[in-house]
């Protein structure tokens, strides 16, 4: 071997040798949770001070709860699902996909209005007045379900008529894909009511809403439930978010943000 040849062999060997040491060392822990729109606000606050405290990195993927159950079941890279009902867990667990999901909080239902609307939509029944113009989130959207189930119960009931949902429904403009869509439509004045859960009415939208609450009683259980993936690709580092979440620090940012412990 000439001294050319040498000297490049010689070169080689070295830059393989300092290549060896970023490679060889790990990675920070890293996850992808993907999670309902209402908890937006929460969740990043929460993610951030879970990643200060441990080191693990978060990626948040917002959206309705069907959407990401849909994705999920399609192959998403998802590491943890955080639901805004049971029925999108279920869906997910059915399928075999999910590791004992768990409640962590509760969350209300909410009427809004645009503020000083002069149609003064203020309860529910004030939903099928004619030229009224109704957004509520897609059937399968968790709280356009839950809307959808409020209605149903208070129909017939004191001075609801027997047929309110289908009543309301006749006056639904839009059909939104998450609660996100649905109160920024409403705080911008492209309808006169919508239904959403009192947590987004965030600090930022609630000068232009008027909001009402829905007679006790008739709106059903709202649970949110969290679990991490059977395929996750750090089932350890996923692990530890949901017992973050769990935990009193966890709950502390939920509790700011409006929700109801479990």
């Amino acid at each position: 071997m000439n001294r050319s040849s040498f000297s490049l062999a010689i070169a080689g060997v070295l830059a393989l040798g300092l290549g060896a040491g970023p490679v060889a060392a790990q990675s920070p822990a890293k996850i992808n949770v993907f999670a309902a729109a209402s908890l937006t606000e929460a969740f990043n606050a929460a993610g951030a001070a879970f990643t200060k405290k441990t080191g693990i990195a978060v990626t948040f993927n917002f959206g309705g709860s069907d959407t990401l159950a849909t994705q999920i079941k399609q192959g998403a890279p998802a590491d943890v699902f955080a639901s805004a009902n049971l029925a999108q867990m279920k869906v997910v667990n059915d399928a075999g996909l999910v590791v004992a999901p768990k409640t962590f909080a509760k969350n209300r239902l909410v009427l809004v209005a645009p503020k000083g609307d002069a149609t003064k939509v203020m309860t529910p029944l004030d939903l099928i007045k004619p030229g009224v113009k109704v957004i509520l989130a897609a059937p399968t959207v968790p709280v356009g379900g839950y809307a959808r189930a409020t209605f149903a119960k208070m129909s017939g009931q004191n001075g609801y008529p027997a047929d309110f949902p289908a009543e309301v429904d006749k006056n639904v403009v839009s059909n939104e894909l998450d609660v996100k869509a649905v109160v920024t439509k409403i705080a911008l004045g492209e309808a006169d009511a919508g239904v959403v859960y009192s947590t987004d009415v965030t600090p930022t939208v609630a000068p232009k809403l008027d909001v009402y609450p829905f007679p006790t009683g008739v709106v059903p259980d709202i649970e949110y439930p969290i679990a991490v993936l059977k395929n996750a690709s750090d089932a350890k580092a996923a692990q530890a978010f949901v017992d973050y979440i769990l935990s009193p620090e966890g709950q502390s940012f939920l509790k700011a943000r409006g929700f109801i412990a479990p």
